[in-house]
């Protein structure tokens, strides 16, 4: 089965070779590759065109919106000429292991024709060859109660069944959410698609000061995310994402639209019934901790 893969880049010479070469070696060998890049001015460009000629895989570039990498990525996924099958996404400086096509899609055959997200956990470092840890190992299953406060994994590690790949389509580019790979999540457990989320570590996600989002775990990545609530990007995210699940509200399972609109009514209050409110919805981040201190934020209308 031909998989798409869709890759944002942006300025992205530095590092990108070594990610084009991990996409050669992969061991499913059936995909071709469409980028989007968002005006590089690098050389990124020379890069990709290289590439294209020394693979026998089809490598097409197209011109990102320069919106951002949300932006970039939906436009690619609902591009009109996009082959059918399913999506892989991918970013400009990581380094995939070789199984890590074929690993996602083995996990996805055994959900049948649904819509289904795959994605894994991933080895973190500065240099590929000593990572410094792995991403967090989450306990909690997937749900949409827990997508509408946090996402689970970074979209360099999502693959979409073609039904996942029709479901996002549907639900279009615009009003474009915080991050897409968030969106993904939201829309796909909203929808009632299977999450599987895959322990084993797929690809070496590369730290830098270019990380949009950095390594999500530890006291600094707690303390970081305590910052984006007090000042107020937090609010502003889970605004742009209520937005877009309002306007694609129909994709969603009757369930999960009643706990949307629960959830957009609970976030024009304050105080103390704030917090029953997401004890009642089960609302929840993977850690309990997080919850807690998330909630609290909420009853003070940071959330």
């Amino acid at each position: 089965m031909q998989i798409t893969i869709l890759m944002g880049t942006r300025n992205g010479a530095a590092h990108l070779q070594e990610q084009l070469d991990s996409l050669a070696r992969q061991n499913h060998r059936d995909w071709c590759l469409w980028v989007g890049d968002d005006g590089s001015s690098d050389g990124t460009r020379e890069i990709l065109a290289a590439f294209a000629r020394s693979v026998p895989q089809e490598v097409r570039v197209l011109d990102g919106p320069c919106r951002g990498v949300a932006a970039n990525f939906l436009t690619l996924l609902c591009h009109p000429e996009l082959p059918e099958g399913p999506v892989a996404f991918c970013d400009q400086d990581d380094i995939w292991y070789q199984h890590r096509l074929g690993r996602a899609l083995d996990h996805l055959a055994r959900v049948g024709d649904r819509p289904a997200l795959y994605c894994s956990r991933t080895e973190v470092g500065y240099d590929p060859d000593k990572p410094v840890g792995t991403s967090p190992l989450w306990q909690r299953p997937p749900s949409f109660r827990n997508a509408l406060i946090q996402t689970v994994a970074g979209g360099n590690t999502m693959v979409m069944s073609p039904a996942a790949v029709a479901l996002t389509r549907a639900a279009g580019i615009e009003p474009l959410p915080a991050f897409h790979d968030w969106w993904f999540y939201q829309i796909l457990a909203g929808a009632g698609g299977e999450i599987l989320y895959d322990r084993q570590p797929t690809l070496f996600y590369r730290q830098h000061h270019g990380n949009q989002l950095g390594r999500n775990r530890g006291l600094v990545a707690r303390y970081a995310r305590l910052g984006t609530i007090w000042q107020g990007r937090y609010h502003h995210w889970i605004t742009r994402n209520l937005v877009a699940l309002q306007r694609s509200q129909h994709l969603l399972t009757d369930e999960n639209r009643a706990i949307l609109q629960d959830f957009a009514a609970l976030r024009r209050r304050k105080g103390v019934c704030v917090l029953t409110g997401w004890q009642k919805l089960g609302l929840h981040r993977q850690g309990r901790l997080e919850t807690a201190l998330m909630a609290g934020a909420a009853a003070l209308g940071r959330v």
